[in-house]
This record gives C-alpha cells, sequence and structure tokens, in this order.
C-alpha cells in the first residue's frame, strides 16, 4: 500500500496488481500525487456539490476529490473493467465507499455500446469505431445517469471523447454551471468542446494543466429568476407542474 499525506489526511492506495501506467504510480511511490498541481487548483477553487470524475482511471483525481474536497459525492466513470477494479480498491483502502459511486459504463451523447483499445503508453481509452475489439462496455448520457443535485465540478479524460461526453449533459451543465476541466490534445479538440459548452456561458479561463493538457472552462452562475426560488419551493407541487408546461418559466 502507497500512502501520500496531504492537507492532514492520509491517502492511500493499492499497489498489489495492476499498478500501470508507471507515470500515475510512480509519483506516488516519491510521496507525490499524479498530476498534483492541477488537483490542488481544483481543491482551492472550493466548490460545493457533487463531482463527476469522467475516465477515472485508476482512481488518484476520484479519491482526492472524495478525501480534500468539499464534494457531497462523487461520481466516477470508468468503463474498463480493469482500471475500474483498482478504482474501487483505492476507494476502499480510504474508506470512501459511502462518498463515491463508481459507474462502469463510457459517456456519450447517445446510448449504446463501445470498445476499448491499449495505447503504446497503457493508457486505456475507448473508440466507438473500434475494429480490434478488446473490450465492449455499455455507452450512457450523463444526463440520465445523474439526478436533481447540485453538480460542482466535471473532470474528462476520455481519450477524445470529451465532447461527446458534453452533449450527453446538457441539462446538468444549463442547470447547475460545474466548473468543466477537459483534456483535449489539439486546437481543433478544444474549439470542440467550447462550442458545446458556449450556448451555457462557458468560456476558456487561460488555466491549463498537466503534460497532457487539461483546459479549465468556467461560466457564470445561471441568474434568470434566481430571486424567485424561494417563493416557486414554496408553491404547492400541482402548482410548480402547471407553471412548468408554460415556457420560460424555470425550475
Amino acid at each position: 500500500m502507497l500512502t501520500v499525506e496531504r492537507h492532514g489526511t492520509t491517502l492511500h492506495f493499492d499497489d498489489d496488481g495492476f499498478t500501470e501506467p508507471p507515470y500515475v504510480y510512480g509519483p506516488l511511490a516519491n510521496g507525490r500525487v499524479y498530476e498534483e498541481k492541477f488537483l490542488q487548483h481544483i481543491r482551492d477553487q472550493k466548490r460545493r456539490g457533487i463531482y463527476i470524475d469522467i475516465g477515472a482511471h485508476l482512481g488518484t483525481h476520484t479519491v482526492w476529490f472524495a478525501a480534500l474536497c468539499p464534494a457531497t459525492h462523487v461520481h466516477a466513470f470508468e468503463p474498463v473493467e480493469r482500471n475500474a477494479g483498482v478504482l474501487r480498491r483505492n476507494i476502499t483502502a480510504n474508506a470512501l465507499q459511502d462518498r463515491v459511486t463508481v459507474h462502469q459504463v463510457g459517456l456519450s451523447d447517445r446510448a449504446g455500446q463501445a470498445t476499448n483499445t491499449l495505447s503504446p503508453e497503457h493508457q486505456v481509452g475507448f473508440m466507438a469505431d473500434a475494429t480490434a475489439l478488446d473490450e465492449t462496455f455499455r455507452i450512457v448520457r450523463l444526463d440520465k445517469v445523474l439526478g436533481r443535485e447540485p453538480v460542482a465540478v466535471i473532470k474528462l479524460d476520455v481519450e477524445g471523447m470529451e465532447a461527446a461526453a458534453l452533449r450527453g449533459a446538457r441539462r446538468i451543465l444549463s442547470r447547475w454551471r460545474p466548473l468543466v476541466y477537459a483534456e483535449a490534445h489539439n486546437a481543433d479538440a478544444v474549439a470542440e468542446i467550447g462550442q458545446v459548452l458556449a450556448p451555457y456561458g462557458y468560456r476558456l479561463t487561460g488555466q491549463v494543466f498537466n503534460a497532457s493538457p487539461t483546459y479549465e472552462f468556467a461560466a457564470p452562475p445561471r441568474q434568470r429568476f434566481q430571486a424567485l426560488r424561494p417563493l416557486w419551493q414554496r408553491l404547492p407541487l400541482s402548482v410548480r407542474r402547471q407553471l412548468k408546461r408554460i415556457p420560460y418559466v424555470s425550475r
């Protein structure tokens, strides 16, 4: 078991079994956390609410979110079976079972199936049009998985599927305007992600993290009808249902 102490909390990581790629577990052996500057930045934002780790891999980011951030709950999405096994062991090692839900599915803008491929760097990703089947898993839309709890942070690292995953989260983006951290390997990928997020007021903040560039997108809070929300909550449910049928009435 590898341990790292941060902010008065000891983080535990299971090093028994699959611990590749070395760039994830290597820093832990030297008392550091993979992509720690990035994770510390997210912690410093002090966003309270649900944290969503899309492409959770072995769980270093998931554990950090659940143990060190003001997350009310963490939803970790990791479709690859052997990665998900290590992810679950790391959650258990930190006694975070009640604070983290693991979803062994992929995310996109439509339901279906996909296959994964193992890159030379042992970074497991998935490709909807892969021809060499290695592992098949289910694809769902994020809006169909989560309820109506406030979402504070979304982190995505899914090997080029970031924009598609965000297109499947339009309700969440519109309603909660979470901070979005998306990996993008080139300018076209950044532009595509930006186009998905722009209708909700998102802009690049100028913050870029990690060796595989991860970009921060932020949007102003949703303002429409916010002053009327206390009154809305006091209305009978039957009245609210009728009002929701009227165009432009906010929930």
